[in-house]
């Protein structure tokens, strides 16, 4: 399910501090890295007197090695690297897209450096862009990440994107002997559906699946924050969606302020 994936970094510090963390992606038979970094010209957009092919040839030069280095640290891990070189130069949500699509990856892993103002909030991040643009898996990694998946919460509202990010879930905890919480929010005014979480409970217990029910009340993004801080949990599963309001999706807001990595299918 996983033979394949993209790491995506800007090189910056917080990027390269979730490297080790890769690591973590043994128990899921990853077989083959894909190293990205994107030289950002939104940045330099707008600007007069700048030559941009002399800013992408010097950022090219300083590139080049850092991402060799980063591959020389991933097959030490055991994995087979494969950096992009040169590197691709425009807006980073594309090309992350765009390179994800044309390696046929399984799963694109990036950092977030997070986001607090509320004009940042408004512009997203670029893992929330990627989130929205691909269709693929994205596993957001937080700080020095370490047991990623030991401890899964899975967003759980019984819709049919979250039994497709269910099947992901299933996949991960036998992969890799997670537990799992199914944390299902109500909203306002909504009665609990007891039976159809015993059945989501008795159906991952079936496979083997060590899994708990927690509900929660009140704003589904806020709950499953709080949730996984609460249970310890090393990482949350939830269903992305290509609607929400100004202020984003749930799973943008989870990318936003969960402590643990986001995996976002």
């Amino acid at each position: 399910m996983f033979k394949k994936v993209l790491y995506a970094t800007d090189l910056s510090e917080k990027s390269l501090a979730i490297l080790d963390a890769l690591q973590e992606f043994k128990c899921l038979n990853v077989e083959e890295i894909v190293i990205l970094r994107v030289i950002n010209l939104t940045r330099i957009t707008g600007f007069g007197g700048i030559d941009i092919e002399a800013y992408i040839r010097e950022i090219e030069k300083e590139t080049i090695p850092r991402l060799e280095e980063i591959s020389e640290r991933i097959r030490s891990m055991g994995f087979a690297a494969k950096p992009i070189v040169p590197p691709p130069a425009g807006d980073p949500v594309g090309e992350i897209v765009k390179v994800a699509n044309k390696e046929n990856v399984d799963a694109i892993v990036m950092g977030s450096r997070g986001r607090s103002t509320i004009k940042a909030i408004l512009l997203g991040s670029t893992a929330e862009g990627v989130v929205r643009n691909s269709d693929k898996p994205v596993v957001v990694l937080k700080g020095k990440a370490f047991k990623v998946f030991s401890k899964i919460v899975y967003a759980y509202d019984f819709s049919e994107r979250c039994e497709y990010v269910g099947k992901f879930v299933k996949f991960v905890a036998k992969s890799c002997n997670s537990e799992v919480i199914v944390a299902h929010v109500l909203e306002k005014g909504e009665i609990i559906e007891e039976s159809k979480l015993d059945e989501i409970e008795q159906d991952f217990r079936s496979e083997g699946i060590n899994v708990e029910i927690v509900v929660g009340e009140g704003n589904p993004s806020k709950e499953i924050v709080r949730i996984a801080e609460k249970e310890g949990a090393t990482c949350i599963f939830v269903g992305r969606s290509r609607e929400g309001g100004i202020l984003g999706s749930t799973a943008d807001f989870v990318i936003r302020y969960s402590k643990v990595p986001v995996f976002v299918a």
